[in-house]
């Protein structure tokens, strides 16, 4: 397999955005797509992402992955859905340099793989996208699934 060590720049070249910058600063303040609902359950569900993870309960990787997702519906001018937690959080555990590599590589894997997921908030295609996702991450890294 893949070492270790190399799987972050590699999901990086496979996704296209080796060397991409991020611009995570898309909306002034207040001009999230997310209404005060979708905070509260994106919250919720962050508290409870791979807690049997350390680095997951610290309070900056919480606090990142809630400005990622944040970004993530605003640009895309989506409601949270249950879920994108998930899609997100393998990013975190491939050692890349920065928050705006992991919102490109999940940004990217989204728009590659999983285009159609939001449309609708149709949760099926989003619960079939998950699976899909969890039988990839098994092949690959067992850890990360």
């Amino acid at each position: 397999g893949i070492p270790a060590a190399l799987r972050g720049r590699v999901w990086q070249i496979l996704l296209g955005v080796v060397n991409k910058k991020a611009n995570l600063e898309v909306w002034a303040e207040g001009e999230s797509a997310l209404t005060r609902e979708d905070l509260q359950v994106l919250r919720a569900d962050l508290t409870r992402t791979r807690q049997d993870i350390p680095h997951f309960k610290t309070p900056q990787v919480q606090s990142d992955m809630e400005a990622l997702l944040t970004v993530y519906c605003t640009r895309r001018s989506v409601k949270y859905t249950q879920g994108l937690n998930e899609i997100l959080a393998p990013f975190f555990e491939l050692g890349l340099d920065s928050t705006g590599a992991i919102f490109n590589a999940f940004y990217a894997l989204i728009q590659k793989f999983i285009p159609n997921t939001l449309r609708g908030h149709d949760l099926k295609t989003l619960r079939r996208s998950l699976e899909l996702l969890r039988v990839v991450l098994r092949y690959h890294s067992p850890r990360l699934s």
